[in-house]
């Protein structure tokens, strides 16, 4: 009984932080659910709770890099199906800080999905370049360039729907 009581107050004080992290990572409300979801399964079933020193960042954790596996999934797929196709880059003008928070999330969620994850990281999660790169196995100066590149876009994104 106390561990149904203590899932359901994780639940209730996690599930929304969980979510809008991963929602920001992979764009997608469905994916975000599932692994929301399968964090706190994750947690659940953890043998050795007593081991966490801070549950939040913890959950937390987990749940980017379940986002950051679902973005290397959906990868795969898209190289086995678009072997040949090239994308092609754009270089705009930087200028996010002109903008409000919901232009930026509304954008965001239209970016690429290693640029999406990178900028929202570094934005929204407050992971530095050196962190970014931990977690997602990539080069420090890369996680630079993807995040210099990525905030562009996104700048031009939000233009584009102000326009």
């Amino acid at each position: 009984m106390k561990d149904t009581i203590d899932i359901e107050m994780i639940y209730d004080s996690m599930s929304r932080r969980l979510y809008n992290a991963s929602l920001r990572i992979v764009g997608c409300s469905t994916d975000a659910e599932e692994i929301m979801h399968d964090t706190l399964l994750k947690y659940w079933k953890y043998r050795r709770k007593e081991e966490i020193m801070d549950l939040k960042k913890w959950l937390t954790s987990v749940c980017i890099r379940k986002s950051i596996d679902k973005l290397r999934e959906r990868q795969r797929w898209k190289d086995f199906l678009n072997d040949y196709e090239d994308p092609v880059l754009e270089e705009i003008s930087d200028g996010l800080a002109d903008f409000d928070m919901e232009s930026i999330r509304k954008a965001l969620s239209g970016l690429p999905d290693h640029y999406r994850a990178i900028v929202s990281l570094h934005l929204f999660e407050g992971y530095d370049y050196q962190e970014i790169s931990e977690i997602t196995g990539s080069n420090e100066n890369t996680i630079r360039s993807l995040y210099m590149r990525g905030r562009q876009k996104l700048a031009a994104a939000i233009r584009q729907n102000k326009a």
